[in-house]
């Protein structure tokens, strides 16, 4: 039985005894009804017989009594016992939880670290669990974590801004840290200290303020993201460009949605020495390739006849499959 279905039981049971005690003495000794209710209530807690004056004087009141007592004894240890194991249960899993929640995030390798799972956070989250890359996650609020975990998603609670959290979830290991905590001043501490923790880390930072992108860059940000300027842009081209942002939102919700990819390309890539026509990538997969990026150079809306060498970085638009496909089409053979 559930422990907190024994305690229900328990207490029911507490209570029928104390209304058949208290009409037990009411016909059984003539007490009046607060006398009886008295006299029960004294014998199951504290397994003395009588109150005050009152004490049992016929056989059937004091059997009554003896069994008031022997039943008040063992609910009382029951009640005990059952309380005990749920505090024990629940610590016993919060401790079980957390050894193994450490564990996996103590084992992740080349994996994001996600600081801030607020508004913008759990977009970040959404996508990461989406795209099924390994992540971890950081927050304050001990809520959130308790709702992430509850999905299972790697979360600790802690302060994203001190090296003992994010050494925790594996920084010097991490391919990317993204910092989407709501204050400024919050994720300059954090991109500064990732960045000493791993110079290597890529960090995208979220900027509330436009002044407050280049102390974002200078603390070692990579990337800074504005969801109020994203946010303007979207609705400025909504305006102006209705027929093609409803077009977008249109592929989106029958689930066919757009993405960007990065597809690098081997030197042993089947694709590499081909030029964009002779490579069948717009044929084959439907995908499109926007640019290339070759060493510092990028090659803005490709021709068709320009060579895709090894090396390069495939910027790919596409949905997911013809992604997919072109991804298996690239690599070697």
């Amino acid at each position: 039985m559930n422990p907190i279905k024994k305690i229900v039981f328990a207490l029911s049971t507490v209570l029928l005894i104390i209304i058949t005690g208290t009409i037990g003495f009411m016909y059984l000794e003539g007490y009046n009804i607060l006398d009886a209710i008295a006299v029960t209530i004294a014998t199951l807690t504290t397994s003395t017989v009588g109150f005050g004056n009152l004490v049992p004087h016929t056989v059937s009141g004091k059997i009554l009594t003896l069994m008031i007592i022997i039943l008040g004894v063992s609910l009382v240890a029951y009640v005990f016992g059952s309380v005990v194991g749920i505090i024990l249960e629940g610590q016993l899993k919060n401790i079980m939880g957390r050894t193994k929640m450490l564990k996996k995030i103590s084992s992740l390798e080349n994996h994001i670290i996600v600081c801030g799972a607020g508004r913008v956070g759990q977009h970040v989250v959404s996508r990461l669990v989406k795209e099924d890359v390994p992540f971890v996650v950081i927050d304050k609020n001990p809520e959130i974590i308790a709702k992430l975990t509850a999905e299972g998603i790697l979360a600790i609670e802690g302060d994203a801004a001190e090296d003992e959290v994010l050494e925790k979830v594996g920084i010097k290991k991490a391919r990317g840290l993204i910092t989407a905590l709501p204050g400024d001043a919050d994720n300059v501490f954090v991109a500064l200290t990732s960045k000493e923790l791993n110079p290597h880390i890529k960090v995208v930072a979220r900027a509330n303020h436009v002044e407050s992108q280049n102390k974002l860059i200078r603390a070692g940000a990579d990337k800074v993201i504005s969801p109020s300027v994203i946010g303007g842009r979207r609705m400025a081209i909504s305006m102006l460009k209705p027929v093609s942002v409803d077009f977008v939102e249109t592929l989106i919700h029958q689930g066919f949605e757009i993405e960007i990819e990065e597809i690098v390309l081997g030197n042993n890539s089947p694709l590499a020495g081909k030029c964009l026509k002779e490579s069948g990538i717009k044929q084959k997969t439907g995908a499109m390739v926007v640019a290339i990026k070759r060493g510092e150079d990028i090659i803005n809306n490709p021709s068709a006849d320009d060579v895709i060498m090894g090396g390069d970085l495939l910027i790919v638009l596409g949905t997911r499959s013809q992604l997919a496909e072109l991804e298996a089409m690239a690599s070697p053979r």
